[in-house]
């Protein structure tokens, strides 16, 4: 049997470890932890970087997850819910940020303007991300727009 140490040295170890970090499993010291309901709650600047963090990688992978064609059009429109509320959750967590005196992420989002200097339908309030943009009636409101 190899000792601890060459265990983990191993490929497959190493491979596993980089799979659980991409789909989120968190390892490490503070694994069990769940995120905290209310951004307001958290006052450690730390804390609160760590879990904006958090919920940009769950955004990164959820947005990943609609691009897959084997969706349905339900799961399609759920999934961009998901992702909406991640990105109201991500808003909350910035605000307690600069309560706490952090870094201002918001300051550096400006509107998106088209060719004519006008904004793009979807870049404020609710958004429609990769196979959710060609969802029958969601194609009709973006045209119209």
């Amino acid at each position: 049997m190899a000792r601890n140490q060459e265990k983990a040295q191993s490929l497959l170890y190493r491979f596993r470890e980089a799979q659980a970090a991409e789909l989120g499993i968190r390892t490490g010291p503070k694994a069990g932890q769940k995120r905290p309901r209310l951004a307001s709650s958290v006052k450690d600047l730390r804390e609160c970087e760590r879990w904006r963090g958090d919920v940009l990688r769950e955004i990164g992978r959820k947005v990943g997850k609609i691009q897959d064609f084997g969706l349905t059009d339900y799961e399609v429109r759920d999934l961009n819910d998901e992702i909406n509320k991640l990105l109201r959750e991500k808003r909350h967590w910035e605000n307690q940020l600069v309560a706490l005196g952090g870094a201002n992420y918001r300051r550096s989002v400006t509107s998106q303007l088209d060719d004519a200097g006008r904004e793009i339908p979807g870049t404020r309030g609710y958004k429609y991300f990769g196979r959710a943009k060609d969802l029958p009636g969601v194609k009709e409101l973006l045209e119209r727009s």
